[in-house]
């Protein structure tokens, strides 16, 4: 059984990375609003069972938007993989993709170089233009993990007898600071969200990127080990490979978790921007879920692709890959993303429960106020706020947790005390022990037993280990460090 330990961080007001003006956002005023904690170490259970509940992790800062309060509220959007049918604009890039690999030819390149050959076998087989004849063979079908795998070191023959011109490979590894990746991560932040170089540590990009509170000792059960090969052995924090004839040029940071591999950060190198590696790293994290799904990893179905923000343009892509659903933080249930309760979403402010806004009638929503669109991200080593990569105490403070609370909390005053007496704290010295909050609490100040109550208010009571029932297993200790 993996053991959770979690310490609160408190409720944070924060400026926003995704609706302050470009270059502005030390001046922005703070309107982004979320709840903290710190996890010295997760059971995967437990980290799935808060991706369930609209929480996120940065590193071992794990945090909730206040959706009721927040700029720009930040749901929680997964894909069920099994039922994933890929669009033609993401089969083109397969297709565009597999054909750099085979010819070395990048989009632009081949009517130059190919167009006039293609001209001349199709003249001499006999074939007809595009959408001409009455003969003209069906679409041969598109199985996307075997496309993908196609053209990959390792799978396959490269699509054809000739040789690749190039080779592709994909690495899966523990997440774990690189000079390699790390110097990849450093021309990402400063080419693509314009960081000044010097702003971007090692330090930094271990603790946004690298660090993982997840228990890696929990080991993965596969009912078929053949089709296993290859495959993480246990979940955790890890690092996806994208490498180009040895050179690395994109890298998926990714959460291998009971029912999910979850996105965290994508990033890759711009001279590779015709390639759309974004797209097609999505793809290849299905392909995953797939792959460990075939071999018989129970209930892993979904790709959680982070938060989706119905305002923000950069964010908005994740729900082209169908059928996703968001999570209504409210009432913790997943709906499907339709185009009414996106358009629903983008307009109204604040909360409002999904079942509601799926009730109105079209030209009820219609009638709303036009968003105001964002077309940029600013992502820097404190997201999410409070300390997620290190904090930055100019960006983000401390601020009074709301009444009434954040959608999907509690009300902290509505635990007594005897529920709060009856909660566990995990000693580290002088030995390893559980103790009743009852009796630790009293060495903590005023302020730091008030957060622990809005950290319990925020997680919900099934989700923190206590006297009264005694089933700890994939629940939360209090903790407070050695």
């Amino acid at each position: 059984m993996g053991v959770t330990l979690v310490q609160p961080a408190g409720y944070h007001a924060g400026k926003c990375g995704y609706c302050s003006p470009p270059g502005k956002k030390k001046s922005a005023p703070q309107t982004s609003y979320s709840l903290g904690l710190v996890a010295s170490q997760m059971s995967a259970q437990f980290y799935q069972n808060l991706c369930d509940r609209g929480w996120r992790r940065s590193g071992d800062y794990v945090y909730h938007p206040d959706m009721a309060r927040t700029c720009c509220p930040q749901y929680t959007i997964r894909l069920d993989v099994s039922q994933f049918k890929p669009t033609r604009q993401q089969r083109s890039a397969v297709n565009r993709w597999n054909r750099f690999v085979s010819t070395g030819l990048k989009p632009g390149e081949e009517v130059l170089a190919g167009g006039v050959a293609a001209a001349t076998e199709n003249a001499a087989s006999g074939k007809k233009g595009k959408g001409k004849g009455k003969g003209k063979d069906k679409a041969k079908p598109f199985d996307l993990v075997t496309e993908l795998r196609s053209h990959q070191a390792g799978y396959g023959a490269g699509g054809g007898e000739a040789a690749p011109k190039h080779r592709f490979e994909l690495e899966l590894t523990p997440a774990k600071v690189t000079q390699e990746t790390f110097e990849l991560y450093k021309r990402y932040q400063v080419a693509v969200h314009k960081d000044a170089p010097g702003s971007v540590s090692r330090a930094g990009y271990k603790g946004f990127l690298c660090t993982s509170p997840l228990d890696d000792d929990e080991e993965i059960v596969y009912t078929n080990a053949t089709a296993a090969r290859g495959l993480p052995t246990s979940y955790g924090g890890y690092h996806l490979l994208y490498r180009v004839d040895g050179v690395l040029v994109g890298v998926s940071v990714i959460d291998i978790l009971p029912h999910a591999v979850s996105s965290v950060y994508f990033m890759w190198d711009r001279a590779w921007a015709w390639a759309g590696l974004g797209k097609l790293s999505a793809l290849y994290e299905i392909a995953l879920v797939r792959d460990m799904a075939a071999a018989g990893a129970k209930d892993m179905a979904w790709l959680y692709m982070g938060y989706w923000i119905a305002t923000c343009g950069k964010m908005r892509y994740k729900g082209e890959y169908h059928p996703s659903y968001l999570l209504d933080p409210g009432t913790q249930v997943f709906h499907p993303l339709t185009p009414r309760l996106d358009k629903g979403l983008a307009r109204i402010k604040g909360y409002k429960p999904f079942e509601e806004i799926e009730a109105m009638a079209e030209d009820e929503v219609a009638g709303l106020p036009e968003p105001t669109m964002s077309e940029r991200i600013e992502v820097d080593e404190d997201v999410g706020g409070g300390r997620a990569g290190g904090g930055d105490d100019d960006n983000n403070n401390k601020a009074e947790f709301p009444t009434p609370p954040p959608p999907g909390f509690l009300d902290p005053a509505s635990l007594s005390a005897a529920t709060m007496d009856s909660l566990v704290t995990f000693l580290s010295e002088p030995k390893h022990g559980i103790v009743p909050y009852k009796m630790f609490q009293h060495m903590l100040t005023p302020r730091g037993r008030v957060m622990v109550k809005q950290m319990v208010a925020a997680l919900g009571l099934d989700m923190v280990a206590s006297l009264v029932d005694q089933k700890f297993e994939d629940k939360a200790f209090l903790y407070f460090g050695d």
